[in-house]
């Protein structure tokens, strides 16, 4: 790792220790995430994930960040819908288990994409990320033109 990636590194891992600090949390810091003790999933949501998206899911067409609402529960109308968004660079990066990274798509699903999704979706489990997880995905970019223009020709436009 160089020295640009270690001091990015070590600035998140304060980060996440000063947030869960301030909010009085139990932590434990290993493979450099900090995961607050019993976070429930919005909690675990404003850790992980807040450092691009905003508190109400959105994001900043500027830095290239999508908004959560209006989107994201379109890709489960994809058959590698699933697959994307367990590997959006934000989620892999993330470095948490498989249960927590469940908890945490459903709990954006639920809160910012129910009116977008499949009504019969069902909701992530740690089995199903895990295999998802064990899926290679070359080219995540592609993937998203690839499920986007799918969409698009059944009326469902993904661009931000």
């Amino acid at each position: 790792m160089n020295r640009a990636g270690l001091a990015v590194t070590v600035a998140n891992v304060l980060r996440h220790t000063l947030v869960a600090g301030v909010l009085g949390l139990s932590t434990v810091v290993g493979s450099h995430t900090v995961h607050a003790v019993g976070e429930s999933p919005a909690l675990a949501y404003k850790l992980h994930c807040m450092g691009c998206h905003l508190d109400d899911g959105t994001g900043s067409k500027l830095g290239g960040i999508p908004s959560i609402p209006g989107l994201a529960g379109h890709f489960l109308k994809h058959e590698k819908g699933r697959l994307y968004l367990v590997n959006v660079p934000g989620v892999v990066n993330a470095g948490l288990p498989d249960k927590e990274t469940a908890a945490i798509l459903n709990y954006i699903l639920k809160t910012w994409a129910s009116n977008d999704m499949p009504p019969d979706s069902p909701p992530f489990t740690e089995a199903e990320v895990h295999a998802l997880r064990q899926v290679k995905v070359d080219d995540i970019t592609l993937l998203r033109r690839e499920i986007s223009a799918d969409l698009l020709k059944r009326g469902v436009d993904l661009h931000y």
